[in-house]
Formats: structure tokens, C-alpha cells, sequence
């Protein structure tokens, strides 16, 4: 039974009101949102918990990295952060005080806001929306109010399964999962989110739960005022979850009163995706495992094969299944088995399924790219993207996989700004968009997504990111920035004094224009005795770049076919290769062992039937770039 709408965790305090459950600051007049990363918000709500009480930086750091070992800077910037938006100085005098050698003091008043206007009952019709709120809703992720982190996955769950029943309304734009839950944690306005996704209405929630009951709070918000248009709270137990799906999505298509072609709100008509509700906690826990990582990986693949003992018709378990091993293996994560393994599975799904999700096509196109199979690629993304033109991964995959790999790099561009248009608010396209730019040699843009990426929680250290804006600033003449980047982000296998010692030989090189022999000689000195599990595949590309810079074209060859040496073994030839076609790569593109190396990657047959790439030409059989 649906009941009246409930406000909770609603803290005001001085001229601003916390809403936890939405993670939103915002002014108390006029209700203009207040900028704030997730973390600086987790941050101030525990404060506001704990309004005058001593908090020592042990303790916070607890409450809001659980789990995580970081450095106590990190909670000092969060608190520089929070005086910032607060405007409560460098020291802090309103809001929140330091004590040196102690921790930090919330000293404001703070008023817990507990109750609201109760929302119309049922029976009252919905507030009208705007015409083009009644043909787009934007599903945000619901918020997890039921005190356990583990449970998230439930909450994503609710909103995912929301996202494929709307989706399947006739009429109705409903945005992809990656599109909407790109704004998990960000102190954005919903306006602002409905203008990015281009959507009329936004669908907000939460889930609580007590034993085998749940509670669901759903509102939605018209994306160009902000005002509420309908809210309801629905009591359910846990084993109701697909009937609780499906009457959410009719009570939200009534409100929305979207007709086709003037005729009567159509009805809704969902298949479960399993009828095993355990099954669908184990696909929906694979989804939330953390990735992309080898534990990540492995325990996501584990609950997906436990989900599919339990139904081995689940469909959309066997598609995360098989997308989550291509990924792994084109990412060269190790997993048991080989891509052929991989290929056959999903060769399988395609023939027992006449209508197999795009994403089961984008799958087998990042397989066959990394097989140097680039035809039978490029016709599995066609058919991807035609068969769902709104999902940004499969663009993201089509772009990275494919297009810059094979040198088409205006088309890889593009695809990433398609990504960024159909997910805006997502932070690997902005890390994506700052690599396309920096390959198209576009340095002011690939330096302003790079600094995005910086800005919504991408460590510094962490790669591409810290690649992309060495590279950037290498370009721009600032040899000790690009230096320190890149030797920050090494693995601790390579981070020694020796280690750290040869980077910067290579850049001191290329500094002053000599000395290029000793800096290569050093980098032979550290790949001999570099052990195995350092051989990242972006370990290897930056040395094939820093032998490249250096006129070490011998040894960056070296690298490469040892590269190819190494992915051969899982029968791949690697993966993203758009590095090769940056301008910095130009000497090796020029070399004569070029063309072998191209062959070996079975290009020519792509170029032949899609002509060269950018800057380059066919002439007699070869491949001439300049």
C-alpha cells in the first residue's frame, strides 16, 4: 500500500540544508545548489551528525573512508573543501573549527528537519507535467537507506530493473544505467542532470529495509523547476521485488499521463529477468563488484556462475558474463581460459538468441578486435549500435577497441564525444575524451578533461589520467611537471631509486637534447631485471614512447613484438592501441619494421576496405605516414 511522502535527514544549519539522502547541499533561500565532491559530503554529514562534539581525525576518517587506508591529507583537503563552499576561511570561525592536535568541531547550530507536507494521496491526480517531461524520465540511482553498504547493490538494482521496464514503454526516452548512474554521489542539481540527458522528468529514490521487508520511496521532479510531481513510499517484502518493479513503473507512467498517439497510457508488460530472486541478488552483487581489477573481476564472475547454477536461463546473468570476460581478457586481466573460450560463449548466446542484446554484439566486437580480427569488429559494433544507438559503452568500446587502434582517430573522437553526450556525467568518458583529444593532438581539450577526471576523485597517480597530462605538459615545454607525473604513477616494482633514477634520465634528455644513449642504456639496465608482473600493458607502451623519444627505435621495437609475444599466448594481439598513432610515435610509424609490426596486427585488410589511417596513406602495399 502506497503511503505519504517522508522527509529524512534534512539538516539546516547557518544559510545552508544538508539533504543526506539526495547527497545535495544547497543555499536554505532559493535552494541554489552548493558544489561539493562525494566524499566532502560525507564528510559534513557526519559532522552535522555530531553537531559540538570533538571529532578526532582517526575517527572521521573511519566514518568516511570504512574499509580504506588514506593519508590524514585527505581528510585535510576534504575540510579545505568544505570551508571553501561554506565560506568559513582558511582556519574556520562559523562552521567548523580545528583543534590543533585533536580533530575537528562542527560549532553551528544544526536543526534536524524530520518532517514534510505529507505528498497527495493516491487517489489525487498527478501534478502535470511539462510535454517533454511526459515523453523522458531519467532514472537516477535510488540512495541506500538501510544503514548497510553491502546493500547497495539492491538499491542500483531497483533503478537499473526501473530503467528496462521503462525503456520498453512506447514513446518514453528513458536514458541507459551507465547515462543516469554516472551521478551516483554528485552534489548536482537535478535540473542540471535533466539538461545534460536531455530528459524532462528525473526519477529519484531510496530503500530502506527491516528484515525481510523493504520500504521504496520514489519521486519524480520536473527536470526544468525542480518541483516534486509525484511521490510515493511503497512497504514490501523482499520477495515482491518484481511486482513492486512493475507497479513502480505503471504508478510513474500515470503520473507522467503519457499517451501514444492520444490514446490511453499504454499498459506495462515486464518479463522478470529471472524468476529466481536469489539468482537475481547474485547478478545484481556481480554488477556492484568493484572492477576493473583481478579480485574484482574473479568474485563477479564467480556470483554470475552461481546465479546461472541456480537459472541457467538468465539471460541477462550469461550477456554480464560473457561482457565481463571480454573485458577482462582485452584488458589483459589473467583469467582461466583463453578469448577463444570467450568467443565461443558468446558465438553461443548468438545463435540461441535471435534478438540477443546489443551488448552481447559489443562483446563479441571487442573479441575480435583484440584478435586483430577488425572486419568481423567493425561489423559486431554496426550491429550494436544499431540495435541499441543509446548505450555509451558500446561507443566507448567501438572507439577505444577499434577506431584508435586502427588509426581512424577523427572517428574515434567522435565516438567518445558520443559517449560523453549519452553520459555526461560519467567520469570514464571524461578520462577517455582527455586520451582522444591528446591523440588528435587537441592539447587544450585533453587537458581540460584530464582536470575533470582530477576533479570528480581520479587519483593524479593513476593511469591514463597521469599519461595524458604528462604528456600535455611535455608538449608544453614543463619537462620536471611531466617528469613527476609519470614517476608518481609507477608501480612500486619499477619505483625504486634505479627506477625513478632512469625516467628521469629520459627526461632530462629530452630537455636538453643530450645524453639521449645514456637515458635508453638506462632503461635497458631496469627492463632486464623488471620482474614479469610489472609488465602492465601501460608499463610496456611507455617505454615503447620513451625509447621512441629518445631515437632508441631498436629497443621500442623490441618491446612491441615482445608485447605481441605476450598477448599471443592468450590468443589476443592486445588491446587500445591508439598511442601508436600520436605524433610523439611518428619516428616509429616511419620505421621500415613498421609495416611487419602491422602485419603482424592483420591492419591492412581493415585499411584496404576502409582506407588509411589519419595522415597516412597506402602506396604499392605500405603503409606511408608523415
Amino acid at each position: 500500500m502506497a503511503e505519504g511522502s517522508r522527509t529524512e535527514g534534512v539538516y539546516e544549519f547557518g544559510d545552508f540544508r544538508l539533504l543526506a539522502a539526495q547527497r545535495r547541499l544547497t543555499a536554505r533561500s532559493g535552494g541554489a545548489p552548493v558544489e561539493l565532491s562525494p566524499k566532502a559530503l560525507d564528510t559534513l554529514h557526519f559532522l552535522v551528525q555530531h553537531p559540538g562534539e570533538l571529532l578526532d581525525k582517526s575517527k572521521l576518517i573511519a566514518a568516511v573512508w570504512p574499509n580504506v587506508v588514506v593519508e590524514e591529507n585527505n581528510l585535510n583537503q576534504v575540510i579545505s573543501a568544505l570551508r571553501r563552499a561554506l565560506g568559513d576561511g582558511s582556519d574556520g570561525r562559523r562552521f567548523i573549527v580545528t583543534v590543533p592536535g585533536r580533530g575537528y568541531q562542527f560549532v553551528a547550530p544544526v536543526r534536524e528537519v524530520s518532517d514534510a507536507a505529507p505528498a497527495p494521496p493516491t487517489a489525487a491526480p498527478a501534478v502535470q507535467a511539462t510535454p517533454t517531461a511526459r515523453k523522458s524520465v531519467a532514472v537516477l540511482p535510488f540512495v541506500n537507506l538501510t544503514g548497510d553498504p553491502a546493500k547497495d547493490y539492491f538499491s542500483d538494482g531497483m533503478a537499473e530493473e526501473l530503467i528496462h521496464i521503462l525503456a520498453r514503454v512506447p514513446g518514453l526516452k528513458v536514458p541507459s544505467r551507465t547515462s543516469s548512474f554516472a551521478y551516483r554521489g554528485r552534489n548536482a542539481d537535478v535540473r542540471q542532470i535533466a539538461r545534460d540527458l536531455d530528459v524532462g522528468v528525473v526519477l529519484e529514490g531510496s530503500v530502506r529495509s527491516a528484515g525481510e521487508r523493504i520500504r521504496v520511496t520514489a519521486q519524480l521532479i520536473d527536470g526544468a523547476t525542480g518541483f516534486h510531481l509525484w511521490s510515493e513510499n511503497y512497504d514490501r517484502q523482499f520477495g515482491d521485488v518484481f511486482e513492486l518493479q512493475d507497479e513502480l513503473a505503471r504508478a510513474i507512467v500515470r503520473a507522467l499521463r503519457l499517451t501514444l498517439d492520444g490514446q490511453t497510457p499504454p499498459q506495462i508488460r515486464h518479463e522478470p529477468p529471472t524468476h529466481d530472486i536469489e539468482a537475481y541478488h547474485l547478478y545484481l552483487r556481480a554488477l556492484a563488484s568493484p572492477g576493473p581489477t583481478l579480485a574484482g573481476v574473479q568474485s563477479a564472475l564467480e556470483l554470475l556462475k552461481q546465479a546461472l547454477a541456480r537459472d541457467p536461463g538468465f539471460a541477462r546473468a550469461r550477456s554480464a558474463q560473457v561482457s565481463l570476460r571480454a573485458i577482462a581478457l582485452v584488458l589483459d586481466i589473467p583469467l582461466p581460459g583463453t578469448l577463444a573460450d570467450t568467443q565461443r560463449e558468446v558465438l553461443g548466446d548468438l545463435a540461441g538468441d535471435a534478438k540477443a542484446p546489443a551488448a552481447t554484439h559489443a562483446a563479441l566486437g571487442m573479441i575480435y578486435a583484440a584478435q586483430g580480427k577488425w572486419l568481423l569488429a567493425q561489423r559486431e559494433f554496426q550491429v550494436a549500435i544499431a540495435g541499441d544507438d543509446s548505450d555509451p559503452w558500446t561507443f566507448q568500446n567501438y572507439g577505444l577497441h577499434l577506431l584508435g587502434s586502427t588509426g581512424c582517430l577523427r572517428g574515434y573522437l567522435d565516438a567518445a564525444l558520443t559517449v560523453h553526450r549519452l553520459a555526461p556525467g560519467s567520469v570514464l568518458a571524461d578520462m577517455n575524451l582527455a586520451v582522444a583529444h591528446s591523440v588528435v593532438d587537441e592539447n587544450a581539450a585533453a587537458e581540460r578533461y584530464a582536470s575533470l577526471c582530477l576533479e570528480l576523485g581520479v587519483p593524479q597517480t593513476a593511469a591514463p589520467v597521469c599519461d595524458v597530462r604528462s604528456q600535455l605538459a611535455l608538449r608544453a615545454g614543463r619537462f620536471d611537471q611531466a617528469c613527476d607525473l609519470i614517476i608518481a604513477g609507477l608501480p612500486p616494482q619499477m619505483g625504486d631509486s634505479k627506477g625513478t633514477e632512469a625516467v628521469r634520465g629520459v627526461f632530462a634528455a629530452l630537455e636538453s637534447g643530450s645524453g639521449a644513449a645514456a637515458a635508453a642504456a638506462a632503461l635497458d639496465a631496469v627492463r632486464t631485471r623488471l620482474p614479469a608482473d610489472a609488465w602492465s600493458q601501460i608499463m610496456r607502451r611507455r617505454f615503447m614512447l620513451w625509447y621512441t623519444q629518445l631515437g632508441a627505435l631498436d629497443q621500442s621495437f623490441e618491446v612491441a613484438n615482445e608485447s605481441l609475444d605476450h598477448f599471443a599466448r592468450s590468443g589476443t594481439i592486445g588491446a587500445a592501441w591508439a598511442f601508436l598513432w600520436m605524433r610523439e610515435m611518428l619516428p616509429f610509424r616511419q620505421d621500415a619494421r613498421f609495416q611487419a609490426l602491422c602485419r603482424r596486427m592483420a591492419l591492412f585488410d581493415f585499411w584496404q576496405a576502409n582506407g588509411p589511417p589519419d595522415h597516412c596513406e597506402l602506396s604499392a602495399g605500405r603503409l606511408v605516414c608523415r
